[in-house]
This record gives C-alpha cells, structure tokens and sequence, in this order.
C-alpha cells in the first residue's frame, strides 16, 4: 500500500499532497464563486434565485475535468513545473486550471472548423 500512495503522491508526502489538495479546490471555489457572480440573472435559460441543483448540473463536466486537472497538476508538479507543492502554488492552481481548460478548449474548437 506504501508503494502505492508513493506512485500516485511522487515524492510528495500524502499529507502535504492532501494539504495541497485542500487549497486548490478552495481556489477552485473561488473560481466558481466569480463564476455565478457574473451570471445573467434575468436570462430565460438560468434561475433567478440561485439554485445549487442548476449550478451542479450546468457545471459538473467543468468542475470534474477541473478537479482531475488539479489532482495532476500536484502529482506532476516536481516533474512538470520543476517545483515543490506549496499551498500557495496549489490555491493557485486551483484559481487559474479552470479557466486554462476554458482556454484550451476553446483553441481546438477553433482548430476544428
């Protein structure tokens, strides 16, 4: 089991990876939080009252791929960034992957016409 939570930590220890997990899904919420701000309240296609059911179903596939991205992002960050989990590095994480993915999305949806 040790050998397993090493592969899927790197060199990371768990607590500081699950530390670090903590903080980038409160910059996810952060994300999010400047997300339904923005929305259009009046538009026919969203509630008026905020609703945590609509929001869910309107953003799961965003809120999946953004955790599994976060989750990746921390695991490789010794191999990829060249850096050491820090919370800072993590909230970070959690607060910009979304919008990267946004982004990226968007470059091969272009890509594809």
């Amino acid at each position: 089991m040790q050998k397993f939570t090493t592969l899927i930590t790197g060199t990371t220890d768990t607590a500081t990876y699950m530390a670090g997990l903590f903080f980038a899904l409160i910059g996810l919420a952060f994300h999010f939080k400047v997300k339904v701000a923005r929305r259009n309240a009046i538009s026919k296609n969203t509630p008026y009252h905020f609703s945590w059911l609509f929001f869910t179903q309107d953003n799961l596939v965003e809120i999946v791929f953004s955790v599994v991205a976060i989750l990746l992002a921390l695991r490789f960050s010794v191999e990829y960034a060249g850096t050491q989990i820090t919370m800072f590095y993590a909230f970070g994480i959690g607060l910009t992957f979304p919008k990267f993915i946004a982004f990226m999305s968007k470059i091969q949806g272009k890509a594809r016409i």
